[in-house]
């Protein structure tokens, strides 16, 4: 008798558990879609952003980060001896630069 009481129990408890989880993922979804209009409608709001960061990318600053990490990798490859640092840091400069190449063509491609 007991064992059953303690059984219909925690069932009841985990019922209340699953009730509480979809109220309130239906409120949040709810909110979402009643805040539909602060969403981005032209894709213009971040366009200055992206081409001043593409700017830092592509100008010196991207240079300069590219000469400071592969210079940093083969002083730290020369100490440890240990060749993947050095490997790291050119694919890291070299990737950066590939990287916004591909977000540039994927953004501006037509559908």
């Amino acid at each position: 008798m007991i064992v059953a009481k303690a059984t219909e129990f925690a069932a009841n408890e985990q019922f209340k558990q699953w009730v509480k989880v979809l109220l309130i993922t239906a409120v949040l979804f709810a909110l979402m879609m009643a805040a539909k209009g602060a969403y981005a409608s032209d894709g213009t709001e971040f366009e200055e952003a992206a081409a001043k960061f593409e700017g830092w990318i592509k100008g010196n600053l991207g240079k300069l980060a590219a000469l400071v990490a592969v210079a940093v990798g083969s002083i730290v490859a020369a100490v440890r001896k240990d060749w993947s640092w050095f490997f790291g840091a050119l694919v890291l400069a070299i990737g950066i630069g590939v990287i916004v190449g591909i977000i540039n063509a994927s953004f501006t491609a037509t559908i």
